[in-house]
């Protein structure tokens, strides 16, 4: 029998150790490795893909989600499906939705509007400017990847001639200029144009901090654009919170206007149950070298289910899911996912607490904890150790912001006190 760390036998898998960012990775394949679909992630493709070839269809979105949610992995994804056919991106993208959805599934039937040449994928992250620059930039960078010919259009000096001045801060665009711009590149490309703007309520920020409404009136603009001929421009938008969220300076006047400029959107609210999120934690995991361990696991895994199926069966809750959910304790998965979405605050996420090196970190957990009996003649002697909800709560009052508030300072000094009677 041996004894050996957790770390010997789990890992996460790498594509977890860091934060997707959309424009430097709109082509590697590697930040769509691994990428799992989840409930409401799924419904957001569906709906959006849909829209691809239907010109009655609905072509502006924002998907909205505290920070860690994976808003940005989900806009990759779908950025990836959107790629041409032939690129290692989209043969990731098209493996990942194989092994996800059922061949006649409604998922796999929005996918396949996607035409072989892929669409012009227009992605940037915004900044703290006027929403013209965010995306002149945006389809500078796209058109580049997407054209091909050695002919270029005639828009295409004014368009990087824009995109430096917008790097630059000082781009000279108008509105008016932008829509011109997007109707002369579908005509150019002679597909639909997907255009994704991360952090766009940096760009709302922005317009609020300034007094203006017009950025909202060139969102309002693109969201009614309706071109002439089979391809459209479908627009997504990535925040934290609603319009209204960053608009609560400005007038009431003010404020309504956001709010009905908003309602041109579809608004897709990206936030898991706290069940689906432990089975993301179990396919976060990488237990490929896991295999002399996995039945001791599993055995403690039915034991578990057995003693807490009246609250398990609440959230859906499998044996399986215990067991691959594993080193966590049930109750340490179950609650986890709760803790993130009330504390964690900017990028304080559920995977933050997996991949961090912080104190009582997951990853510290695999490092400094080990399976003792391995290797024993009955499954039963091996011993299985688990990350406890006492563990747990080090680490939130070690390394996550947001318990200082009054409210919630409070709850956790009781615990504190609870924990030494």
């Amino acid at each position: 029998m041996t004894d050996k760390a957790l770390s010997t036998y789990f890992e996460l898998h790498r594509r977890y150790y860091r934060s997707v960012n959309l424009e430097r990775d709109l082509d590697k394949p590697d930040a769509a490795q691994g990428y799992v679909p989840t409930e409401r992630s799924a419904e957001a493709l569906r709906r959006i893909l849909s829209a691809i070839g239907d010109p009655n269809a609905h072509r502006a979105w924002t998907l909205t989600g505290v920070y860690g949610t994976g808003k940005s992995a989900f806009a990759h994804y779908l950025a990836a499906l959107c790629a041409p056919e032939e690129s290692p991106v989209a043969d990731e993208a098209w493996a990942i939705a194989e092994c996800a959805f059922p061949a006649e599934s409604s998922e796999m039937e929005a996918i396949t509007n996607v035409p072989e040449p892929g669409l012009l994928r227009a992605v940037a992250t915004a900044q703290r400017e006027p929403l013209s620059w965010t995306i002149v930039r945006a389809l500078s960078r796209g058109f580049d990847l997407f054209w091909k010919k050695k002919r270029k259009p005639d828009f295409w000096m004014d368009l990087n001639e824009w995109r430096f001045q917008a790097e630059e801060g000082n781009c000279q665009v108008t509105d008016q200029q932008v829509l011109k711009l997007l109707r002369e590149v579908v005509q150019t490309v002679e597909t639909d144009v997907l255009l994704i703007i991360d952090e766009l309520g940096k760009n709302l920020e922005y317009a609020a901090h300034h007094q203006g409404i017009q950025d909202l009136y060139l969102l309002q603009q693109i969201a009614e654009l309706e071109l002439k001929g089979d391809y459209q421009v479908h627009l997504l938008g990535i925040l934290h919170q609603s319009f209204a969220g960053y608009s609560d300076r400005l007038s009431t006047v003010e404020q309504s206007e956001w709010t009905k400029i908003h309602g041109r959107f579809t608004d897709i609210v990206l936030t898991e149950s706290p069940s689906q999120m432990t089975r993301l934690i179990g396919q976060a995991i990488d237990r490929s070298n896991a295999d002399p361990v996995l039945h001791s696991i599993r055995l403690q895994a039915e034991s578990w289910f057995d003693a807490l199926k009246d609250v398990l069966s609440e959230y859906e809750i499998s044996a399986k899911v215990l067991a691959d959910a594993y080193p966590l304790h049930p109750l340490t998965a179950l609650v986890l996912p709760m803790l993130c979405v009330r504390y964690a605050q900017n990028d304080r996420s559920l995977f933050t607490f997996l991949t961090s090196d912080e104190p009582y970190a997951f990853s510290q957990f695999l490092k400094s904890t080990a399976i003792q009996g391995v290797g024993a003649a009955s499954p039963e002697e091996t011993q299985i150790p688990t990350l406890k909800l006492y563990q747990l709560y080090d680490y939130f009052v070690e390394a996550v912001t947001g318990l200082a508030s009054r409210i919630n300072l409070q709850r956790w000094v009781e615990v504190q006190r609870f924990a030494f009677m």
